[in-house]
């Protein structure tokens, strides 16, 4: 093992405890200020992590070396170089750890290494995701069992306000059976602008305008699920706002990124409890689809998994499915039978085995009743 790699590793994990004790002296000996802009960088870096509801912050740094740009290079020195560093971190409403991959500046004097930039990355770099306190100013709060991370210009308040009151009707409306590894817990962040919500999630800009919020496996690694919303849906009003938001925590209690329930069957039930929470709201596609059934006949199928892509068009029509899938089997059957539905394809069963199981239809007969459900409320 190298002796620099030592004084690397000694570095990270300097930058670890300082910031997750709140030492900002020791902080300021870690950070050079070869590139005169860099200090203002670290103390963002600083301000934001010292101010997270931490469990958990760690860095370990991978042992290859990247050079610099040439501009870089000459700006910092010959001895200044590129290195990945894994920050694995944890918030109190996280189910688990999750693990972000980011590039540091590392530059040698006088026998130690020095933090020299947060902003370089090696040419070709895909897309990866990044941590909010990685992007720029933000504020965090905890409210009843949710931890909010706000961007700059977005109304912490607000967002934890609602995202409290969501969780209350989330946790009273999920069927019975459905969450039971779920801490009751929730991590929204609430990025400041288009370009860094889409950075959080790891996506190429412009991919996700159209999408209000996503519920993903936050990092790298680590099993933490959590919600991004679109800063774009701070325009709704608070009560569609809040549905949106009750929507994204049924996924968390549910954990869909991790199940093998069909798209319709995960975006269904999220759209049933969230509607639930609201009597008389409906899901927005709704008129469409009634509209199209009474011109057209009922969809032949439950929606493809491909039908809820981001960019999809017409997502709203495939959300109105869903969810009248879901409504139709709580309605028809029970609320319990519709959670042990979702159970039984989110463990990996067809719909035909879960249908039989549970409702004791085939896949044909309930795909039947389904549409002969959405001929009736056509009519009305």
């Amino acid at each position: 093992m190298s002796s620099r790699l030592n004084l690397v590793r000694a570095t990270v994990d300097a930058f670890a405890k300082a910031a997750r004790t709140g030492d900002r002296p020791a902080f300021d000996r870690l950070i050079s200020n070869r590139d005169s802009s860099f200090p203002d960088r670290a103390r963002l870096l600083y301000d934001n992590l010292s101010s997270l509801p931490l469990t958990t912050l760690r860095m370990r740094v991978e042992p290859t070396e990247v050079a610099l740009s040439d501009a870089r290079r000459k700006l910092l020195g010959p001895s200044a170089w590129l290195q990945r560093v894994i920050v694995t971190w944890r918030l109190a409403g996280d189910g688990d750890e999750v693990e972000h991959r980011v590039w540091l500046t590392f530059l040698e004097a006088g026998g130690e290494v020095k933090i020299a930039g947060a902003i370089d990355e090696p040419t070709g770099s895909l897309p990866e995701q990044k941590p909010s306190w990685w992007l720029g100013p933000f504020n965090a709060r905890e409210r009843g069992g949710v931890t909010v991370l706000a961007g700059s210009g977005q109304a912490l308040d607000r967002w934890a306000k609602l995202a409290a009151a969501a969780l209350s009707n989330v946790r009273e409306q999920l069927p019975n059976g459905l969450g039971e590894s779920w801490n009751r817990q929730v991590v929204i962040e609430v990025p400041a602008t288009q370009r860094d919500f889409e950075a959080v999630l790891g996506k190429s800009t412009g991919s996700y305008a159209s999408i209000a919020a996503v519920t993903h496996r936050a990092g790298g690694a680590g099993d933490a699920i959590r919600i991004v919303v679109n800063p774009k849906a701070a325009r709704l009003t608070s009560s569609d706002l809040q549905s949106v938001l009750e929507h994204e925590m049924v996924h968390v209690a549910t954990r869909s990124p991790d199940t093998a329930a069909p798209m319709w069957a995960e975006e269904g039930l999220a759209e049933w409890v969230s509607m639930r929470a609201h009597p008389g709201q409906r899901s927005g596609g709704t008129d469409e689809l009634l509209l199209r059934v009474r011109s057209d006949g009922a969809p032949r199928a439950f929606p493809a998994d491909r039908r809820f892509d981001a960019g999809a068009g017409n997502l709203e029509l495939a959300y109105a499915e869903a969810w009248l899938a879901c409504r139709f089997i709580a309605d028809r059957y029970s609320e319990s039978q519709l959670g042990r539905f979702y159970a039984e394809l989110a463990a990996g069963n067809s719909l035909d085995q879960a249908s039989r199981s549970i409702l004791h239809l085939s896949e044909t007969e309930l795909t039947a009743e389904w549409r002969a459900y959405l001929d009736r409320l056509a009519r009305y």
